[in-house]
């Protein structure tokens, strides 16, 4: 495997590595859900060991243990196995660059991509949760906490990094889900206050974030549809994060509407979100599955859409000065300004 993701050699075993990919992302997960990595974060232990901790069979963690090693998520020496740099780093819980809630969520969606021929001939989205491989609650809270990974693992220093919200006050985060953003950026500007909309799974979430960052005074939580809700007016500064890539035009024009109508005068806008900003091959490649990805397991009229047309959008809802800033992390920016009068 490269570090892109796609498999190496040529002809046959280009296929063969091809078909063997699930393989890799099963030992993943098996491994999060076992909780390896916590168990052997600072603490190397032998197979039997390891077996014994889980309550496994030896011969089946022996096996297991020694895959994790070949794909670089173990190390193994004197006879023990331990965490290597990456599972370190990313895979212990606790620790603000972990991902794996993030892993077990796309890992969620299996029985749907395993459909595919038959989601690609009837142009329709399977839901996770309509497959039977994971019920409907564990689907949107694993989806949930993995954006909230996403964020916490450097998607929200780069959003607190590339806008300036020095003289904001009063921010709107339009689908807002686990607070995540909301609570970066008041961190980041103490003279900001936040309301996040979303529904009711998403809020359970995000007041345990809020709460855990002593973030309740200035963050409130507002259920409901943005669309329909009751969320006011007066607000300098609208985030719209994750909303765009899964919603069909329509919803993301009328979103936009939303955002111009209850922004003040002056105020901004902040798209978030997978976004074609620029001509970069792994971006490129990453945008393509991903655009696959959101019509198979979100919906029919999601998509990763060019970074020109979300502008267009917009400014059709009357919103000027667009900014496209493309970033290193997963997700993009679009900023622009409601007109100051």
């Amino acid at each position: 495997m490269t570090q892109s993701g796609s498999p190496t050699g040529s002809g046959a075993e280009f296929v063969r590595e091809m078909a063997r990919n699930f393989w890799y992302s099963a030992i993943l997960r098996a491994a999060i859900k076992l909780d390896v990595f916590a168990l052997l974060e600072g603490h190397p232990l032998t197979s039997q060991e390891v077996a014994d901790s889980i309550g496994a069979s030896p011969r089946y963690t022996q096996a297991f243990l020694d895959c994790c090693v070949v794909l670089d998520l173990l190390i193994f020496s004197d006879e023990k196995f331990t965490n290597s740099p990456t599972a370190s780093d990313f895979l212990v819980k606790g620790k603000d660059s972990y991902v794996g809630d993030h892993a077990v969520h796309h890992t969620n969606t299996w029985a749907s991509w395993g459909r595919l021929d038959e989601v690609i001939k009837e142009g329709k989205t399977l839901l996770p949760f309509e497959t039977g491989f994971v019920d409907e609650a564990t689907y949107w809270n694993d989806y949930m906490i993995g954006q909230h990974n996403r964020a916490t693992s450097g998607q929200a220093v780069q959003l607190v990094q590339s806008v300036d919200l020095g003289g904001k006050r009063n921010l709107i985060d339009l689908g807002g889900g686990a607070a995540s953003y909301s609570i970066a950026l008041c961190q980041a500007n103490p003279q900001l206050k936040a309301v996040v909309v979303d529904q009711k799974e998403p809020l359970i979430v995000a007041k345990t974030f809020v709460e855990q960052n002593n973030l309740t005074d200035r963050i409130s939580l507002v259920e409901g549809s943005f669309f329909e809700a009751y969320i006011g007016a007066g607000y300098d500064v609208c985030l719209i994060s994750g909303v765009v890539l899964i919603s069909p035009d329509e919803d993301c024009r009328k979103l936009f509407k939303v955002a111009f109508d209850i922004l003040e005068a002056g105020g901004l806008v902040i798209v978030q979100d997978y976004m074609r900003l620029d001509d970069n091959p792994q971006r490129k490649r990453l945008d393509t599955l991903e655009d696959l990805y959101v019509l198979v397991v979100f919906n029919p009229g999601a998509g990763d859409r060019e970074g020109a047309e979300v502008t267009s959008w917009l400014e059709e809802a009357g919103f000027i000065n667009p900014k496209s800033v493309p970033l290193p992390t997963q997700l993009g920016l679009i900023t622009a300004e409601k007109p100051a009068n």
